[in-house]
């Protein structure tokens, strides 16, 4: 039985590197790496309680970190891009 355990701890940090990757590959995708990032920062902490601290479980919350950080930057960058483009075409509409 505590084998099933660690082979299904193994799993999970394996998915959580494999989320954090793809959280930080995906940050360009309109917020779509969140989903990702947040997920491999959810499966690290469960290793964590599980006591499964291996290399694959490290670099998943690293890499969780990083995409979440840059996820939210991209997003922030293109919510400014819109708010400029609108002020920029509200301005050229009244004649400025």
């Amino acid at each position: 039985m505590a084998e099933n355990t660690q082979g299904q701890s193994k799993g999970k940090s394996i998915a959580c590197m494999a989320c954090g990757i793809a959280s930080i590959v995906l940050c360009e995708a309109y917020g779509l790496g969140l989903i990702p990032a947040i997920i491999s920062l959810i499966l690290g902490s469960q290793c964590k309680k599980e006591g499964v601290q291996n290399t694959f479980t490290k670099v998943g919350k690293i890499t969780g970190i990083i995409g979440l950080i840059l996820n939210i930057v991209v997003g922030a960058i293109m919510i400014l891009l819109v708010v400029i483009g609108v002020g920029a075409g509200l301005a050229e509409s009244a004649g400025y």
